[in-house]
This record gives C-alpha cells, structure tokens and sequence, in this order.
C-alpha cells in the first residue's frame, strides 16, 4: 500500500503541475480574473463533491460536530493559504511566489515534531533540508521576492500547513475505512469550500456568471490531484505526502517541454537561457531530495 500511495503521490503532483498551466490557458480563453477562476473552479468542485456526499455517505460516517476541528482546518485553513497566495501574486510575479510554497516541507517538518511528536530520521531531515533550499534557489533564480509578497507567502505556508495536517486528522477521524472514507473526506472538504467561497461569488458580475462552465478544467484538475494526494495524505502523513508534491518542479518543467514540443501555446513561454536551466538544476535538486526522503 505504501508505494501505491508513493505513486498517487507522484501523480498527484503532475496533476498539480497541469492545473497550473490550465489555469494560465483558461484565464486566457475566458477573460475571467483570479478571483472569478478560483469562486468558479471551486463552485464547480463544490456542487460535484454535494454529489459525492449524498453517494457515498453511509451510517458509520461520524456525525459532523465531531468532526468540525478537523474540517475547520482542511477547509478554513485551505482557503486562508488561497486567499494569502493570491494576496502574493498581487504584489510580485508567479516565478518568484510559487516555488516558495515548497517552504511548506519544512514548516510540516517542524510542526509535526514540535507539536506531534513525529520524529523524522536524519536522512528525512536531509530530505527536506534539500527540498526547502532548493525552493528558495528556484525562487531567487528570478530575482529577490519583494518583502510585502513574501508576508502574504508566509501566511499561505502556514495555512496549507495546517490544512494538511487537517485533512490527515479528518480522514483518521471520519470513521469509513479504505477508499470510500477518502473519497468521502475529498468530498465533505471541497462541498465545504465550495459553500464557503458562495457569498464571494455574488459580488461577481452577469458576465463572468456566463463562463463559469469554463472553469470545468480547473475543477477537474484539482479535484482528480487532491482524490491521488488524499490517499497520500491517509497512508504516509502530511510529511511525506508534501515531499512528494515538492515533485511538481520537475514536473512542471517537463510539462512546460512537451506542450511546448507539441506545439501547444503557453501564455509564459519556455525559454532555454539561463533562468531555465537555473530553475531546472533545483527542481533536479528537489527530485534528489524526495529520494533520500524515500531512502530515510
């Protein structure tokens, strides 16, 4: 089970990576801004997890006042990060915001064995080491990020942090065994964020309300990613499921290549000077660093 959750892990993180570049070819085709991108794909989530609920509840599900910490973090907390991540990228560029969220390794690290009690051996520690050095490599190649973009990025780390480690308790405490209890967790999480980010989307206009059908790659996107790094989540631990994010680097990289081989438009357009191979040596480095994780 243990390297099937490697490998859902792994996937996971090149879903991540496609949804980032979506995300850029959407904006493009719609017109819509962050803000409509993130309510829309998120609704869209939200009304398919409903779905998930109603087909996948059962009696043994545990009542969901027992489960409110739990899902205060998965869910709050989630959209707290979002909302912290989008405040960065106002105040300085993609290239320089994104690859911090790396940093989230190291964070986990410490909060889980400061508050947790979960000791992590010494070639784990290298391993995140690696992981949270080479995102701040990745993210200098681009120049320094501005110091009020990197507040707001903090604040992002902390709260996907803490999310995880809440989607980790909810699905110990949601009491369905196997995959029907981590689907039932995606579920309950993404039918919560999509309630939550409702009332933002009344403040939107009649005309962005007619392209919310064109979020759908979004939705499934991220919805196909989180189901892989839920099942993550439930047999390694928060830890070890991020080292294995820290693999979508790499991955973005490879698929920045082949939409670029197959002719496929990129709104940031994949240059091979020096900034690119920069980028390329820490997300390799990232890569090292989640096989000695593995190794550890």
């Amino acid at each position: 089970m243990a390297a099937i959750a490697v490998i859902c892990g792994l996937l996971g993180a090149l879903g991540q990576a496609l949804y980032y570049f979506l995300a850029a070819q959407v904006r493009l085709s719609t017109g819509l801004g962050s803000r409509a991108l993130l309510v829309f794909s998120h609704l869209l989530m939200g009304l398919l997890s409903a779905i998930g609920v109603m087909v996948l509840w059962t009696p043994e599900m545990a009542p969901l006042l027992t489960l409110l910490g739990p899902l205060a973090a998965a869910s709050g907390c989630y959209l707290l990060g979002q909302a912290a991540l989008f405040s960065a990228l106002r105040h300085d560029v993609a290239s320089r915001v994104s690859p911090l969220l790396g940093l989230k390794v190291v964070s986990l690290a410490v909060i889980t064995t400061l508050f947790a009690g979960e000791l992590l051996g010494r070639l784990e520690w290298l391993g995140v080491a690696i992981c949270g050095i080479a995102a701040i490599a990745m993210s200098l190649a681009g120049g320094a990020i501005r110091s009020r973009a990197l507040g707001w990025l903090m604040l992002a780390v902390l709260g996907y942090s803490v999310s995880d480690l809440g989607v980790v308790a909810l699905m110990h405490d949601i009491g369905v065994e196997g995959l029907r209890g981590i689907m039932l967790a995606v579920s309950v999480v993404y039918c919560l964020n999509g309630l939550v980010v409702l009332p933002v989307g009344f403040s939107l206009g009649r005309a962005d309300w007619r392209r919310v059908l064109g979020t759908w790659p979004l939705a499934v996107s991220w919805m196909g990613s989180m189901v892989l790094l839920f099942v993550t989540f439930n047999e390694l631990g928060a830890v070890h499921a991020n080292i294995l994010q820290s693999a979508r680097g790499i991955l973005s990289i490879a698929v920045a290549l082949v939409m670029t081989r197959l002719g496929i438009g990129l709104t940031d357009a994949l240059s091979r000077g020096r900034l690119f191979y920069q980028r390329l040596a820490c997300a390799t480095a990232m890569a090292v660093g989640i096989i000695i994780f593995q190794l550890g």
